[in-house]
């Protein structure tokens, strides 16, 4: 009786390396209370320790034996298709300058009378989105928009429990701080950031929540204090982490 030789015998199917699909982006999805800190049930505010190269790479393979003539490689994965990769920041610029800030505080009380606002975001000197505090109670919140160069109100919305603070007490210096802390924690090309403020309603409280998204969908999360202490922070996988 004649016995299969190894050679003739079929080769074993190759099993590709399977990725994670990354959480939604963490500013739009995460349930934060007012203060800015997460509410129960997010995940911790720790830092996971992530090597300098990415541990997710799909392995490179030849599909059915088949050399490919370029010598190149194939990459496989099975499942789902890989997101979209966020644009990679062409030139950084401070999230806000003194100047900036200045200038959106001095439209503000040109266009409501005052600079008190319910919360502030922060994409860099032509991007500031502002609530302003409703003139009486039961009215909405007026949301207004700053380009850089003119300031339009664009909608409202529910003030909720939000306290009013002064446009004008908060320091650029100490958001560029931020900005740049959770800019050295990234392992990752980055793709920008944004930070929003919000005064605490009760205390112990955040005032600063910062996020850097990175190219691959990772990034880094910071809450701070007014004077930019961290206090709590977070690292978001990318994609290609398994």
């Amino acid at each position: 009786m004649s016995q299969q030789s190894r050679e003739d015998r079929p080769a074993p199917k190759p099993r590709w390396r399977t990725y994670r699909r990354p959480v939604a982006d963490e500013v739009e999805r995460e349930s934060r209370g007012r203060d800015g800190r997460p509410l129960a049930g997010d995940p911790p505010a720790v830092v996971r320790a992530r090597s300098p190269l990415s541990r997710g790479q799909v392995a490179a393979c030849v599909v059915g034996g088949v050399a490919i003539a370029t010598g190149g490689f194939l990459y496989a994965t099975r499942g789902e298709d890989a997101p979209d990769p966020y644009p990679r920041e062409k030139v950084h610029v401070p999230i806000v300058t003194g100047r900036g800030l200045a200038e959106v505080a001095a439209a503000l009380e040109a266009r409501t009378g005052s600079t008190q606002v319910l919360d502030v975001w922060f994409e860099g000197d032509d991007a500031i989105r502002i609530s302003v505090p409703p003139e009486q109670a039961g009215d909405l919140a007026e949301l207004w928009r700053w380009d850089g160069e003119r300031l339009a109100k664009w909608s409202a919305e529910d003030p909720g429990d939000r306290v009013p603070f002064d446009l004008t007490s908060l320091d650029p210096a100490v958001l560029v701080a931020v900005d740049e802390e959770a800019r050295d924690r990234s392992d990752g090309d980055i793709s920008a950031s944004r930070a929003h403020v919000v005064r605490p309603v009760a205390d112990g409280g955040h005032w600063i929540y910062l996020k850097v998204d990175e190219v691959d969908h990772g990034g880094v999360v910071l809450w701070t204090d007014l004077r930019g202490n961290v206090e709590a922070d977070l690292v978001n996988e990318s994609w290609r982490d398994d």
